[in-house]
């Protein structure tokens, strides 16, 4: 695990709670910008009655035992617009589709609901900046990660299927198998197209979504190329008293497109009170509209001679 990982946001309430108030955000699954996450298919690899029997089992964790059974009758009551389940496979396969879709919505119902935090590898991703810290106007935070033990903090793997197996969903629903679960819940949270590689992403998850305290310690605060001076002012300043968090301005490297950091000037910019209007500052410099340049006065009070043609 990484002692150091990253989050990327835009300047906002939420930022300054998680600044101010050691808060985070855990967002539930069905909101990521990625529709495919934590979206998993179900893959049936065990026969139509295991099938039946583990649907019954995953029901039972919402309905009582007979409106658990009824919704199994109905499904096998539908396929027989097709066919006899009991002797004919295309029905059959029919048949456990459907058991197979009814599955997946019981799992969504049961892991759908829990809260993810999405922490990078790196605080220098260009793309990164762009997509989730307003187009480099906000801010990355630095969390270090080993002060206690975080058990759902894992790295996503990009090269995971996207399909739950049903022998998984039997070992760990009918066996009680941990090693299943945990191969369920790997598949479920944690996998995720090649294409989103660059993110480089861990994720921590918890049962609820929404914000909860943050179970790491910030370490560092980096402000993006656009990130207003205001901003960066504003930050300083609340943290006149932390002196241990450190503070990085983000900037190009010359002439390439990658990025590095350097330490913001804290002591200048803690010295800087408040900008007053400039109409203030100078209540007291008078201008008049009638001012005009004066030629320079000659020494001795003498007028300067006239020049005939003059240029």
């Amino acid at each position: 695990m990484p002692a150091k990982l990253y989050k990327y946001r835009g300047f906002s309430v939420r930022a300054l709670r998680a600044l101010t108030e050691a808060e985070i955000y855990y967002s539930r699954p069905n909101s990521f910008n990625d529709p495919l996450d934590c979206d998993p298919t179900i893959e049936i690899d065990i026969g139509r009655a295991s099938l039946e029997k583990l649907l019954f089992k995953m029901r039972r964790r919402r309905y009582e035992r007979d409106e658990a059974a009824e919704r199994i009758n109905y499904l096998r009551y539908m396929s027989t617009e097709y066919g006899d389940y009991r002797s004919e496979p295309k029905v059959e396969a029919y048949l456990s589709r459907m058991l197979a879709s009814e599955i997946k919505d019981e799992l969504d119902d049961e892991l759908g609901n829990a809260g993810v935090v999405s922490l990078s590898e790196t605080w220098k991703s260009v793309l990164m900046w762009s997509h989730y810290a307003d187009e480099h106007r906000g801010i990355c935070i630095e969390y270090d990660t080993t002060e206690q033990a975080h058990p759902r903090l894992a790295p996503v793997n990009y090269k995971a299927p996207r399909a739950v197996n049903t022998t998984d969903l039997w070992a760990w629903k009918m066996r009680d198998d941990p090693t299943a679960r945990e191969q369920v819940m790997q598949t479920y949270y944690y996998a995720k197209s090649a294409e989103w590689k660059y993110e480089r992403e861990w994720r921590d998850v918890r049962e609820q979504s929404g914000s909860a305290s943050v179970p790491y310690r910030m370490t560092a605060i980096h402000f993006g190329m656009r990130c207003d001076v205001s901003v960066i002012t504003t930050v300083v300043k609340l943290l006149t008293d932390h002196p241990e968090i450190k503070l990085w301005q983000i900037w190009p490297k010359d002439e390439s497109f990658r990025l590095r950091r350097r330490a913001v000037p804290r002591d200048e910019i803690e010295a800087v009170g408040v900008r007053e209007p400039a109409f203030i500052l100078f209540k007291d410099v008078v201008f008049s509209n009638n001012d005009q340049e004066q030629p320079p006065e000659v020494e001795g009070g003498e007028d300067l001679p006239v020049v005939e043609g003059g240029v």
